[in-house]
Protein backbone atom coordinates (compact mmCIF):
# COMPACT_ATOMS: atom_id res chain seq x y z
CA UNK A 1 0.00 0.00 0.00
CA UNK A 2 2.01 2.73 -1.14
CA UNK A 3 1.13 6.72 -0.07
CA UNK A 4 0.80 7.78 -3.64
CA UNK A 5 -1.77 5.05 -4.11
CA UNK A 6 -5.64 5.64 -3.85
CA UNK A 7 -5.43 2.52 -1.51
CA UNK A 8 -3.62 4.08 0.90
CA UNK A 9 -5.75 7.43 0.69
CA UNK A 10 -8.67 5.48 1.36
CA UNK A 11 -7.00 3.82 4.24
CA UNK A 12 -6.06 6.88 5.58
CA UNK A 13 -9.44 8.90 5.70
CA UNK A 14 -11.11 5.60 7.00
CA UNK A 15 -8.33 5.22 10.23
CA UNK A 16 -8.30 8.94 10.75
CA UNK A 17 -12.35 9.15 10.78
CA UNK A 18 -12.47 6.12 13.38
CA UNK A 19 -9.27 7.16 15.49
CA UNK A 20 -11.22 10.82 16.28
CA UNK A 21 -14.51 9.77 16.24
CA UNK A 22 -14.30 6.23 18.70
CA UNK A 23 -11.35 5.24 19.50
CA UNK A 24 -8.97 8.24 21.17
CA UNK A 25 -11.34 8.48 24.10
CA UNK A 26 -8.98 5.91 26.02
CA UNK A 27 -5.64 5.75 25.39
CA UNK A 28 -4.91 1.76 25.40
CA UNK A 29 -7.80 1.52 23.26
CA UNK A 30 -6.56 3.74 21.17
CA UNK A 31 -3.15 2.23 21.06
CA UNK A 32 -5.02 -1.46 20.35
CA UNK A 33 -6.80 0.32 16.96
CA UNK A 34 -3.41 1.83 15.90
CA UNK A 35 -0.93 -1.49 15.98
CA UNK A 36 -4.27 -3.43 14.00
CA UNK A 37 -4.23 -0.39 11.52
CA UNK A 38 -0.03 -0.86 11.52
CA UNK A 39 -0.63 -4.80 11.01
CA UNK A 40 -3.02 -4.11 8.37
CA UNK A 41 -1.11 -1.42 6.81
CA UNK A 42 2.18 -3.88 6.39
CA UNK A 43 -0.28 -7.10 6.05
CA UNK A 44 -0.91 -5.61 2.41
CA UNK A 45 2.56 -5.86 1.45
CA UNK A 46 2.59 -9.76 2.24
CA UNK A 47 1.44 -10.55 5.64
CA UNK A 48 3.12 -13.88 6.20
CA UNK A 49 6.26 -11.33 7.05
CA UNK A 50 3.66 -9.83 10.01
CA UNK A 51 5.59 -12.83 11.83
CA UNK A 52 8.80 -10.96 11.94
CA UNK A 53 7.83 -7.45 13.15
CA UNK A 54 6.26 -9.82 16.19
CA UNK A 55 9.21 -11.44 16.70
CA UNK A 56 11.51 -8.60 16.61
CA UNK A 57 8.60 -6.36 18.94
CA UNK A 58 9.00 -9.18 21.49
CA UNK A 59 12.52 -9.37 21.39
CA UNK A 60 13.09 -6.43 22.27
CA UNK A 61 10.39 -5.93 24.75
CA UNK A 62 11.04 -8.90 26.82
CA UNK A 63 15.31 -8.16 27.24
CA UNK A 64 14.50 -4.36 27.58
CA UNK A 65 12.70 -5.54 30.41
CA UNK A 66 15.41 -8.07 31.33
CA UNK A 67 18.34 -5.82 30.83
CA UNK A 68 16.41 -2.38 33.31
CA UNK A 69 15.65 -5.10 36.46
CA UNK A 70 19.30 -6.65 36.41
CA UNK A 71 21.92 -5.29 38.53
CA UNK A 72 25.00 -7.53 37.44
CA UNK A 73 26.95 -6.13 34.74
CA UNK A 74 27.48 -9.44 33.65
CA UNK A 75 23.99 -10.28 33.25
CA UNK A 76 23.15 -6.78 31.51
CA UNK A 77 25.43 -7.15 28.59
CA UNK A 78 24.21 -10.92 27.81
CA UNK A 79 20.56 -9.64 28.19
CA UNK A 80 21.79 -6.38 25.55
CA UNK A 81 23.83 -9.32 22.96
CA UNK A 82 21.16 -11.56 22.67
CA UNK A 83 18.46 -9.01 21.08
CA UNK A 84 21.37 -7.75 18.90
CA UNK A 85 21.95 -11.10 17.72
CA UNK A 86 18.72 -12.17 17.08
CA UNK A 87 17.96 -8.41 14.93
CA UNK A 88 20.77 -8.95 12.78
CA UNK A 89 20.85 -12.34 12.29
CA UNK A 90 16.92 -11.72 10.71
CA UNK A 91 18.40 -8.79 8.57
CA UNK A 92 21.39 -10.72 7.82
CA UNK A 93 19.59 -13.81 6.66
CA UNK A 94 16.73 -12.00 4.86
CA UNK A 95 18.93 -9.66 3.28
CA UNK A 96 22.55 -10.43 2.96
CA UNK A 97 22.53 -14.17 2.78
CA UNK A 98 22.65 -14.71 -1.18
CA UNK A 99 25.24 -11.61 -1.41
CA UNK A 100 27.59 -12.90 1.55
CA UNK A 101 27.46 -16.63 0.08
CA UNK A 102 27.63 -15.44 -3.50
CA UNK A 103 30.55 -13.15 -2.80
CA UNK A 104 32.33 -16.24 -0.41
CA UNK A 105 32.26 -18.32 -3.35
CA UNK A 106 33.19 -15.79 -6.13
CA UNK A 107 36.46 -15.35 -3.68
CA UNK A 108 37.04 -19.17 -3.41
CA UNK A 109 36.31 -19.26 -7.13
CA UNK A 110 39.19 -17.02 -8.22
CA UNK A 111 41.62 -17.57 -5.43
CA UNK A 112 41.35 -21.50 -6.81
CA UNK A 113 40.59 -20.64 -10.54
CA UNK A 114 37.30 -22.76 -10.33
CA UNK A 115 33.86 -21.88 -11.87
CA UNK A 116 31.42 -19.82 -9.88
CA UNK A 117 28.51 -21.57 -11.71
CA UNK A 118 27.95 -23.39 -8.26
CA UNK A 119 25.91 -20.87 -6.50
CA UNK A 120 22.33 -20.64 -6.78
CA UNK A 121 20.88 -18.08 -4.51
CA UNK A 122 17.60 -18.89 -2.61
CA UNK A 123 14.68 -17.38 -3.65
CA UNK A 124 14.24 -15.24 -0.10
CA UNK A 125 11.61 -12.38 -0.26
CA UNK A 126 13.09 -9.12 1.27
CA UNK A 127 11.10 -7.90 4.00
CA UNK A 128 9.33 -4.19 3.17
CA UNK A 129 10.82 -1.90 5.97
CA UNK A 130 12.62 -4.67 7.39
CA UNK A 131 16.26 -2.33 8.07
CA UNK A 132 14.00 0.78 9.25
CA UNK A 133 12.05 -1.22 11.59
CA UNK A 134 15.15 -3.56 13.08
CA UNK A 135 16.94 -0.48 13.70
CA UNK A 136 14.05 1.27 15.76
CA UNK A 137 13.92 -1.89 18.03
CA UNK A 138 17.88 -2.07 18.45
CA UNK A 139 18.04 1.45 19.61
CA UNK A 140 15.14 0.47 22.21
CA UNK A 141 17.73 -1.94 23.70
CA UNK A 142 20.93 -0.69 23.63
CA UNK A 143 19.25 2.94 25.27
CA UNK A 144 18.34 1.12 28.31
CA UNK A 145 21.55 -0.86 29.06
CA UNK A 146 23.44 2.36 28.51
CA UNK A 147 20.30 3.79 31.46
CA UNK A 148 19.69 6.73 28.63
CA UNK A 149 16.32 5.50 28.78
CA UNK A 150 13.56 3.31 31.23
CA UNK A 151 11.83 0.30 29.38
CA UNK A 152 7.95 1.08 29.21
CA UNK A 153 5.71 -1.80 30.56
CA UNK A 154 2.74 -1.27 28.23
CA UNK A 155 3.28 -3.83 25.62
CA UNK A 156 0.58 -2.44 23.24
CA UNK A 157 2.38 0.53 23.08
CA UNK A 158 5.85 -0.79 22.40
CA UNK A 159 4.28 -2.47 19.90
CA UNK A 160 2.78 -0.41 18.39
CA UNK A 161 5.82 2.19 18.56
CA UNK A 162 7.72 -0.64 16.17
CA UNK A 163 4.83 -1.04 13.43
CA UNK A 164 3.69 2.59 13.42
CA UNK A 165 2.53 3.03 9.59
CA UNK A 166 3.29 6.50 9.18
CA UNK A 167 7.05 5.50 9.67
CA UNK A 168 6.67 1.97 9.51
CA UNK A 169 8.27 0.89 5.89
CA UNK A 170 11.10 3.60 5.11
CA UNK A 171 11.58 5.46 8.81
CA UNK A 172 12.51 8.42 10.03
CA UNK A 173 13.53 5.55 12.28
CA UNK A 174 12.43 7.37 15.90
CA UNK A 175 14.14 6.57 18.84
CA UNK A 176 12.28 5.16 21.95
CA UNK A 177 12.47 8.05 23.91
CA UNK A 178 10.85 10.68 21.49
CA UNK A 179 8.25 8.27 20.17
CA UNK A 180 7.40 5.95 22.66
CA UNK A 181 6.20 8.31 25.24
CA UNK A 182 3.57 9.95 22.64
CA UNK A 183 1.35 6.66 22.92
CA UNK A 184 0.77 7.13 26.53
CA UNK A 185 -0.26 10.43 26.02
CA UNK A 186 -3.87 11.97 25.28
CA UNK A 187 -4.36 13.43 22.55
CA UNK A 188 -7.20 16.48 21.43
CA UNK A 189 -7.59 17.13 17.66
CA UNK A 190 -5.80 20.21 16.81
CA UNK A 191 -6.85 22.66 13.75
CA UNK A 192 -3.14 24.06 13.34
CA UNK A 193 -1.70 20.58 13.58
CA UNK A 194 -4.16 18.90 11.05
CA UNK A 195 -3.93 21.61 8.80
CA UNK A 196 -0.25 21.52 8.82
CA UNK A 197 0.12 17.56 9.09
CA UNK A 198 -2.23 17.68 5.26
CA UNK A 199 -0.51 20.77 3.69
CA UNK A 200 3.13 18.21 4.56
CA UNK A 201 1.13 15.08 3.27
CA UNK A 202 0.18 17.46 -0.25
CA UNK A 203 3.44 18.61 -0.45
CA UNK A 204 5.34 15.39 -0.55
CA UNK A 205 2.73 13.95 -3.01
CA UNK A 206 3.64 16.59 -5.15
CA UNK A 207 7.33 16.14 -5.08
CA UNK A 208 6.91 12.41 -5.66
CA UNK A 209 3.89 12.04 -8.08
CA UNK A 210 5.13 15.58 -10.28
CA UNK A 211 8.65 15.85 -10.18
CA UNK A 212 10.59 13.01 -8.54
CA UNK A 213 8.37 10.21 -11.12
CA UNK A 214 8.98 12.52 -13.76
CA UNK A 215 13.00 12.67 -13.63
CA UNK A 216 12.56 8.62 -12.57
CA UNK A 217 11.51 8.08 -16.60
CA UNK A 218 14.81 9.43 -17.57
CA UNK A 219 16.95 8.29 -15.14
CA UNK A 220 15.60 5.01 -15.99
CA UNK A 221 15.66 5.12 -19.51
CA UNK A 222 19.36 5.94 -19.82
CA UNK A 223 20.85 3.74 -16.74
CA UNK A 224 18.88 0.67 -18.85
CA UNK A 225 21.72 1.06 -21.62
CA UNK A 226 24.13 3.58 -20.07
CA UNK A 227 26.50 3.16 -23.47
CA UNK A 228 23.83 4.16 -25.72
CA UNK A 229 23.90 7.79 -23.53
CA UNK A 230 27.07 8.79 -24.31
CA UNK A 231 27.33 12.59 -23.19
CA UNK A 232 25.05 15.00 -21.91
CA UNK A 233 22.16 12.46 -21.46
CA UNK A 234 24.51 10.50 -19.19
CA UNK A 235 25.47 13.89 -17.49
CA UNK A 236 21.70 14.78 -17.03
CA UNK A 237 20.82 11.06 -15.18
CA UNK A 238 23.04 11.70 -13.11
CA UNK A 239 21.82 15.34 -11.92
CA UNK A 240 18.31 13.85 -12.59
CA UNK A 241 18.70 11.19 -10.07
CA UNK A 242 20.60 13.70 -7.72
CA UNK A 243 17.61 15.26 -7.61
CA UNK A 244 15.34 12.23 -7.84
CA UNK A 245 16.40 10.05 -4.49
CA UNK A 246 15.88 13.52 -2.51
CA UNK A 247 12.86 14.29 -3.54
CA UNK A 248 11.30 10.25 -3.57
CA UNK A 249 13.19 10.04 -0.15
CA UNK A 250 11.94 13.50 1.59
CA UNK A 251 8.65 12.89 0.15
CA UNK A 252 7.90 10.05 1.78
CA UNK A 253 9.50 11.68 5.01
CA UNK A 254 7.11 14.75 4.84
CA UNK A 255 4.02 12.41 3.99
CA UNK A 256 4.40 10.06 7.13
CA UNK A 257 5.73 13.49 8.97
CA UNK A 258 1.85 14.63 8.16
CA UNK A 259 0.17 11.74 8.08
CA UNK A 260 1.24 11.21 12.23
CA UNK A 261 0.35 15.19 12.57
CA UNK A 262 -2.95 14.41 11.96
CA UNK A 263 -3.34 11.83 14.59
CA UNK A 264 -1.58 13.95 17.01
CA UNK A 265 1.83 12.43 16.74
CA UNK A 266 5.03 14.25 16.34
CA UNK A 267 7.92 12.38 14.19
CA UNK A 268 11.43 13.71 13.65
CA UNK A 269 12.21 15.38 10.24
CA UNK A 270 14.07 13.39 8.38
CA UNK A 271 15.70 16.10 6.11
CA UNK A 272 17.00 19.88 6.48
CA UNK A 273 17.77 21.33 2.90
CA UNK A 274 20.34 19.10 2.39
CA UNK A 275 21.51 20.45 -1.31
CA UNK A 276 22.14 23.81 0.54
CA UNK A 277 24.70 22.33 2.77
CA UNK A 278 28.22 24.06 2.64
CA UNK A 279 30.23 21.15 3.64
CA UNK A 280 30.35 17.36 3.46
CA UNK A 281 29.85 17.00 7.64
CA UNK A 282 26.41 19.59 7.57
CA UNK A 283 25.56 17.66 4.29
CA UNK A 284 25.33 14.97 6.85
CA UNK A 285 23.30 16.60 9.12
CA UNK A 286 20.54 17.70 6.92
CA UNK A 287 20.35 14.24 4.93
CA UNK A 288 18.23 11.22 6.42
CA UNK A 289 19.04 12.93 9.61
CA UNK A 290 17.60 9.87 11.89
CA UNK A 291 19.87 7.48 10.47
CA UNK A 292 22.62 9.43 10.63
CA UNK A 293 22.24 10.32 14.33
CA UNK A 294 21.84 6.45 14.80
CA UNK A 295 25.17 5.18 13.01
CA UNK A 296 26.67 8.17 15.29
CA UNK A 297 25.09 7.41 18.27
CA UNK A 298 25.41 3.12 17.93
CA UNK A 299 28.13 2.71 15.90
CA UNK A 300 30.97 5.86 15.43
CA UNK A 301 31.03 6.67 19.11
CA UNK A 302 31.47 2.88 20.53
CA UNK A 303 33.78 2.48 17.89
CA UNK A 304 35.91 5.63 19.42
CA UNK A 305 34.55 8.72 17.61
CA UNK A 306 37.21 10.56 17.88
CA UNK A 307 38.17 10.89 21.21
CA UNK A 308 41.11 8.69 20.09
CA UNK A 309 44.17 8.95 17.17
CA UNK A 310 43.24 11.34 13.99
CA UNK A 311 44.02 8.37 12.41
CA UNK A 312 41.64 6.26 14.17
CA UNK A 313 39.11 8.74 14.08
CA UNK A 314 39.48 8.50 10.20
CA UNK A 315 39.25 4.78 9.86
CA UNK A 316 35.88 5.08 12.45
CA UNK A 317 34.54 7.23 10.16
CA UNK A 318 35.07 4.97 6.80
CA UNK A 319 33.64 2.40 8.72
CA UNK A 320 30.69 3.73 9.68
CA UNK A 321 30.19 5.00 5.80
CA UNK A 322 30.73 1.70 4.89
CA UNK A 323 28.35 -0.33 6.81
CA UNK A 324 25.82 2.50 6.23
CA UNK A 325 26.41 1.52 2.43
CA UNK A 326 26.32 -2.11 3.17
CA UNK A 327 23.21 -1.35 4.98
CA UNK A 328 21.08 0.59 1.86
CA UNK A 329 21.52 -2.80 0.07
CA UNK A 330 23.33 -6.03 -0.67
CA UNK A 331 26.34 -4.77 -3.23
CA UNK A 332 29.13 -4.18 -3.50
CA UNK A 333 28.21 -1.01 -5.58
CA UNK A 334 26.48 -0.11 -2.47
CA UNK A 335 29.82 -0.56 -0.02
CA UNK A 336 31.89 1.31 -2.73
CA UNK A 337 29.39 4.55 -2.52
CA UNK A 338 29.65 4.74 1.02
CA UNK A 339 33.27 4.64 1.25
CA UNK A 340 33.27 7.34 -0.96
CA UNK A 341 31.17 9.59 0.80
CA UNK A 342 33.33 8.80 3.73
CA UNK A 343 36.32 10.13 1.66
CA UNK A 344 34.34 13.10 1.00
CA UNK A 345 34.08 13.77 4.50
CA UNK A 346 37.55 12.78 5.80
CA UNK A 347 39.27 14.17 2.81
CA UNK A 348 37.53 17.88 2.37
CA UNK A 349 36.49 18.36 6.14
CA UNK A 350 39.31 16.43 7.91
CA UNK A 351 42.20 16.96 6.14
CA UNK A 352 42.34 20.01 3.40
CA UNK A 353 39.52 21.94 5.56
CA UNK A 354 37.59 23.93 2.99
CA UNK A 355 37.50 27.13 4.51
CA UNK A 356 33.71 28.34 4.94
CA UNK A 357 32.04 30.44 2.64
CA UNK A 358 31.02 34.03 4.41
CA UNK A 359 29.38 35.45 1.32
CA UNK A 360 26.38 34.15 -1.03
CA UNK A 361 28.30 33.04 -4.31
CA UNK A 362 30.89 31.42 -1.87
CA UNK A 363 28.11 29.42 -0.30
CA UNK A 364 26.29 28.62 -3.69
CA UNK A 365 29.26 27.16 -4.94
CA UNK A 366 30.60 25.41 -1.97
CA UNK A 367 27.19 24.02 -2.35
CA UNK A 368 27.73 22.82 -5.74
CA UNK A 369 30.77 21.02 -5.05
CA UNK A 370 29.01 18.86 -1.98
CA UNK A 371 25.86 18.33 -4.14
CA UNK A 372 28.19 17.40 -7.21
CA UNK A 373 30.05 14.71 -5.53
CA UNK A 374 27.37 13.54 -3.97
CA UNK A 375 25.52 13.15 -7.33
CA UNK A 376 28.41 11.32 -9.05
CA UNK A 377 29.19 8.91 -5.72
CA UNK A 378 25.44 8.07 -6.78
CA UNK A 379 26.19 6.69 -9.96
CA UNK A 380 27.28 3.45 -7.88
CA UNK A 381 24.13 4.08 -6.16
CA UNK A 382 21.69 3.89 -8.85
CA UNK A 383 23.70 1.21 -11.18
CA UNK A 384 22.56 -2.26 -10.72
CA UNK A 385 26.13 -3.45 -11.12
CA UNK A 386 29.65 -2.18 -11.28
CA UNK A 387 29.91 -2.94 -14.72
CA UNK A 388 27.01 -0.49 -15.37
CA UNK A 389 28.17 2.12 -12.95
CA UNK A 390 31.93 2.02 -15.20
CA UNK A 391 29.71 2.51 -18.39
CA UNK A 392 28.02 5.25 -17.24
CA UNK A 393 31.20 6.62 -15.79
CA UNK A 394 32.64 6.56 -19.30
CA UNK A 395 29.73 7.81 -20.89
CA UNK A 396 30.05 11.39 -19.02
CA UNK A 397 31.03 13.91 -21.34
CA UNK A 398 29.58 17.15 -23.11
CA UNK A 399 28.52 15.60 -26.71
CA UNK A 400 25.56 14.05 -28.19
CA UNK A 401 23.23 17.38 -26.95
CA UNK A 402 20.90 15.97 -30.30
CA UNK A 403 20.09 12.57 -28.52
CA UNK A 404 18.76 14.31 -25.01
CA UNK A 405 14.98 14.30 -25.53
CA UNK A 406 15.44 10.72 -26.72
CA UNK A 407 14.96 9.12 -23.29
CA UNK A 408 11.32 9.13 -22.11
CA UNK A 409 10.91 12.54 -22.19
CA UNK A 410 10.41 14.93 -24.98
CA UNK A 411 11.58 18.64 -25.24
CA UNK A 412 8.58 20.27 -23.32
CA UNK A 413 8.51 17.68 -20.36
CA UNK A 414 12.96 17.78 -19.86
CA UNK A 415 12.56 21.67 -20.21
CA UNK A 416 9.78 21.52 -17.78
CA UNK A 417 11.04 19.31 -15.25
CA UNK A 418 14.58 21.52 -15.46
CA UNK A 419 12.45 24.61 -14.45
CA UNK A 420 10.59 22.79 -11.75
CA UNK A 421 14.30 21.97 -10.02
CA UNK A 422 15.43 25.25 -10.33
CA UNK A 423 12.46 26.45 -8.68
CA UNK A 424 12.43 24.17 -5.96
CA UNK A 425 16.34 25.08 -5.63
CA UNK A 426 15.11 28.47 -5.32
CA UNK A 427 12.83 27.83 -2.73
CA UNK A 428 14.75 25.50 -0.72
CA UNK A 429 17.59 28.46 -0.35
CA UNK A 430 15.06 30.90 0.74
CA UNK A 431 13.30 28.51 3.36
CA UNK A 432 16.92 27.89 4.42
CA UNK A 433 17.08 30.88 5.92
CA UNK A 434 13.24 32.94 6.54
CA UNK A 435 11.40 29.27 7.25
CA UNK A 436 10.07 30.32 10.62
CA UNK A 437 8.54 33.76 8.85
CA UNK A 438 7.60 32.11 6.17
CA UNK A 439 5.71 29.79 7.94
CA UNK A 440 3.95 32.52 10.16
CA UNK A 441 2.91 34.07 7.54
CA UNK A 442 1.30 31.40 5.24
CA UNK A 443 -0.42 29.76 8.16
CA UNK A 444 -1.43 32.84 9.84
CA UNK A 445 -2.41 35.76 7.37
CA UNK A 446 -3.86 36.25 3.79
CA UNK A 447 -6.34 33.07 3.72
CA UNK A 448 -7.09 33.68 0.10
CA UNK A 449 -3.09 33.51 -0.73
CA UNK A 450 -3.25 29.98 1.49
CA UNK A 451 -6.34 28.31 0.02
CA UNK A 452 -4.89 29.19 -4.05
CA UNK A 453 -1.44 27.66 -2.67
CA UNK A 454 -3.66 24.37 -1.36
CA UNK A 455 -5.87 24.35 -4.65
CA UNK A 456 -2.82 24.75 -6.68
CA UNK A 457 -0.94 21.74 -5.61
CA UNK A 458 -4.15 19.68 -5.80
CA UNK A 459 -4.57 20.85 -9.23
CA UNK A 460 -0.70 20.43 -10.29
CA UNK A 461 -0.92 16.86 -8.68
CA UNK A 462 -3.78 15.53 -10.30
CA UNK A 463 -3.32 17.07 -13.80
CA UNK A 464 0.73 16.92 -14.16
CA UNK A 465 1.44 13.54 -12.02
CA UNK A 466 3.41 11.03 -13.64
CA UNK A 467 0.73 7.66 -13.62
CA UNK A 468 -0.05 4.46 -15.33
CA UNK A 469 1.00 0.75 -15.34
CA UNK A 470 4.21 1.85 -17.48
CA UNK A 471 5.77 3.94 -14.67
CA UNK A 472 7.26 2.55 -11.40
CA UNK A 473 5.86 4.76 -9.16
CA UNK A 474 7.40 2.98 -5.66
CA UNK A 475 9.13 4.80 -3.48
CA UNK A 476 13.32 4.15 -3.56
CA UNK A 477 13.92 3.60 -0.10
CA UNK A 478 11.27 0.72 -0.05
CA UNK A 479 14.11 -1.79 -1.54
CA UNK A 480 16.47 -0.69 1.80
Amino acid sequence: MLFNSFSFGFFLVIVYALYWALFNRDIRLRNCFLLMASYFFYGTWNWKLLGLILVISATDFIFGALIAKSEDQRRRKTFLVIPIVINLCILCFFKYFNFFIDSFVTLCAHIGNASVSSFTPLNIILPVGISFYTFQGLSYVIDIYYRRFEPTKDVVSFFTFIAFFPQLIAGPIERARDLLPQFATPKTFDYDTTRKGLFNIACGLFKKIVIADRLAIYVDSVYSNPAGAEGWPAVMAVIFFTFQLYLDFSAYSQIAVGTAQIIGFKLTTNFKRPYTANSFKEFWKRWHITLTRWFGDYLYIPLGGNRKSTFRTYINIMIVFAVSGLWHGASWNFVIWGCLNGLYLVLFDKIIKVPSANNILGKLLAAILVTGAWGISLIFFRAPNFTDAITMFQSLGFGNADILYNFGLNGIEFNFTCWMLAGLMAIEWILDKHQEKIEQFFFNKFAILRWATYLAIIIATIYLGIYGSGNDNSFIYFQF
